[in-house]
């Protein structure tokens, strides 16, 4: 009796193990499967406006009327930023926008403003960005127009994406935001790389409804959007090409 006894137990013991186990596995499983089926993070909730801020011109910093303003802004945001614009005294000059419908997460663009007589004195420049229809914060700076060279004071100093533009009157297209340099003139053409903002080239070519450049960018042969670019020099001899 003592040894079936014994056994007995000694099964009955095996057999709680057993299912003991089995328990501490199903509820393992159960859990793995909780985890998995659990909807993902979304990433792409906004933290606040965008932001903006101007690279150059510096406040302070003294033009000449009727020579351009590049001024240079970097915008962000963690979603996209779509747009940014500048404003003279409150009135809108430029738009700049970004290539992508989805916005860049971080924009760099240079915009352009060529003072008048009207603007003689202090100005003030101020940069927004959009995401949609969220707006930053403005950022803010004040230069002075002068009447002609000689009353500079103080010469600005460039940023390094803004170019010397030659006056030679070679047609070329500044580029105005980081832009796609494509094979042919459409977004249906293949993308040879990105050019940088301030990307300055040449321009060797049109399509018939004027809206996309050809340019030649250290030598090699691409097409641009020109909604993305501002000219300078003689463009209106540009001939129309096959892309």
């Amino acid at each position: 009796m003592t040894f079936w006894h014994s056994n007995a137990i000694h099964l009955l013991t095996l057999r709680l193990l057993t299912i003991g186990l089995c328990l501490l596995l199903t509820a393992c499983n159960l859990q793995g499967r909780t985890t998995d089926s659990r909807p993902a993070r979304a990433t792409n909730i906004p933290t606040g406006p965008p932001s903006i801020q101007i690279a150059s011109p510096s406040g302070g910093d003294e033009f000449v009327i009727g020579e351009e303003i590049l001024v240079s802004v970097l915008a962000g945001d963690s979603i996209g930023v779509n747009r940014v614009q500048l404003f003279v005294d409150n009135q809108i000059v430029r738009t700049v926008s970004s290539e992508s419908l989805q916005g860049d997460l971080a924009l760099q663009a240079i915009l352009n403003y060529t003072p008048q007589r009207r603007d003689l004195g202090t100005i003030t420049l101020r940069a927004v960005a959009y995401r949609g229809a969220v707006v930053s914060e403005p950022y803010e700076i004040n230069v002075v127009v002068r009447e002609s060279p000689a009353q500079i004071v103080a010469t600005p100093v460039q940023q390094g994406n803004i170019p010397f533009i030659p006056d030679d009157g070679v047609c070329r297209a500044l580029v105005n935001v980081g832009l796609n340099y494509r094979t042919g003139p459409s977004t249906g053409f293949q993308i040879i790389t990105v050019l940088a903002t301030g990307t300055l080239a040449p321009i060797t070519g049109r399509n018939s409804e004027h809206n996309w450049w050809r340019l030649n960018v250290e030598g090699q042969i691409g097409w641009v959007s020109g909604d993305f670019t501002t000219e300078y020099g003689d463009c209106g001899s540009i001939a129309v090409v096959a892309g």
